[in-house]
């Protein structure tokens, strides 16, 4: 079932597609309850595309009538299909419900469409139709870590509002000895986390203040700058249920219409799985940082789902398997569609956050400045045999966003360490 509010001639207007039967009941008692507890309260119910009504949708109808009336609201059905129609007169609530008086408007948009994929109840909002991300790529295809890597210097990256990115990096534009912090990062709308490699575990952030931006000296790394196409609020369909990141990641590749795309989540986590690095790539002095058993005091892995009830703030790319982005810099993510995937996430301590649309710069610097980091991960899927603990998951959140098209790959430092 999808549900798309309008404002139209004093009243909003619910459109309503998919079938009104006793499951889908509670979504659409969730979201008139929401449309009242918001403020509205004339509605009118365009049920034009509903292919079957039960006693159920009956009893939600006939519910907010009597609950709108009492407070000198109204609610009205301006459209019914046959089936609806068929209901009503057998019901004998046609002349209560229906108004047949059209409307010469056709409204604007003013809250989200409501669609369900993936385990997801999803309200969707379109931000800048036709927006598009320019990617772009720093490092080679070489393994991070290995003499190859270390031998290419790090970029200086500004991170302004406008750019979102994840990688390896460390705070310090001037700092010749700083090679050694070298760690997880991610920014995004003028804010940039990083959780620095030299064993202190602590994670630093910087916020952009007026004009100016963080620089983050970055070894590896995805950055995407440009414009965000669509915004969406998230809950899972079963109440208590958990959605995986490969599951989120495949919505908002749908919602991209594109091969590839940027995505920001800020959610409410059950559990993050996922790795951070306990040495700098720079220090590793080794053919491959990931050489077993050194690996363990290079790497902290999850053992176990991290930040549990925490709120996530989510970065990264997704794409099909022969989408733009080079190979060498993302992880299967796991799933059925065979996705990969590039994801940092920075946890904060739990808050609760407004219902509707939501302004990406507003609610990060928010989040940044009323509450610190707790800790910054590559978000991995452990799928080992037996002891891998799975993906990371979340109940409900918010995600932004944008297509990518294209990718430049940036394999030369644009300036020394």
């Amino acid at each position: 079932m999808e549900i798309t509010r309008r404002a139209v001639e004093g009243w909003t207007e619910l459109t309503i597609v998919g079938r009104l039967d006793g499951y889908w009941a509670e979504h659409l008692d969730t979201g008139l309850a929401d449309a009242v507890r918001e403020g509205h309260h004339r509605l009118r119910l365009d049920l034009s595309s509903v292919s079957f009504v039960s006693s159920a949708g009956i009893g939600v109808l006939v519910k907010f009538y009597k609950r709108l009336d009492a407070i000198h609201g109204a609610l009205v059905i301006v459209r019914a299909s046959g089936p609806v129609r068929t209901v009503l007169d057998m019901t004998r609530l046609t002349a209560m419900l229906v108004d047949d008086t059209p409307s010469a408007d056709p409204g604007t948009l003013t809250l989200g469409s409501t669609v369900v994929r993936r385990g997801l109840l999803c309200e969707v909002f379109q931000l800048e139709a036709g927006a598009r991300m320019r990617v772009r790529a720093i490092g080679g295809e070489h393994a991070v870590g290995s003499p190859p890597d270390r031998r290419v210097p790090p970029v200086m990256l500004a991170c302004p509002a406008s750019t979102i990115a994840v990688g390896i990096g460390a705070f310090g534009a001037g700092d010749a000895d700083g090679l050694h912090r070298f760690g997880e990062f991610l920014a995004v709308s003028g804010a940039a986390a990083c959780l620095p490699a030299d064993g202190t575990e602590v994670p630093d952030y910087l916020v952009a203040s007026g004009t100016e931006a963080p620089t983050v000296r970055v070894s590896r790394g995805v950055v995407c700058d440009g414009g965000f196409a669509h915004h969406l609020r998230f809950e899972t369909t079963d109440r208590g249920g958990v959605v995986t990141l490969a599951d989120v990641a495949a919505v908002c590749l749908e919602m991209s219409h594109a091969d590839a795309a940027s995505v920001v989540m800020m959610a409410e986590t059950t559990g993050l799985v996922g790795a951070a690095l306990r040495q700098s790539p720079f220090e590793a002095n080794t053919q491959d940082l990931f050489d077993f058993p050194e690996v363990r005091g290079r790497l902290t892995f999850t053992a176990e789902p991290a930040f549990r009830g925490s709120l996530a703030l989510v970065v990264g790319v997704v794409q099909k398997p022969d989408g733009p982005i080079p190979a060498s810099q993302l992880r299967p993510l796991g799933g059925d569609l065979h996705l990969v995937g590039h994801f940092h996430a920075a946890a904060f301590s739990f808050r609760p956050f407004k219902k509707g649309r939501l302004v990406l710069g507003d609610t990060v610097r928010t989040l940044f400045e009323d509450t610190g980091v707790q800790g910054v991960l590559h978000l991995l899927n452990d799928n080992r045999p037996v002891v891998g603990v799975g993906q990371s998951e979340f109940t409900r959140g918010a995600c932004w966003i944008g297509a990518i098209a294209a990718c430049r790959a940036e394999a030369e430092g644009e300036g020394g360490p």
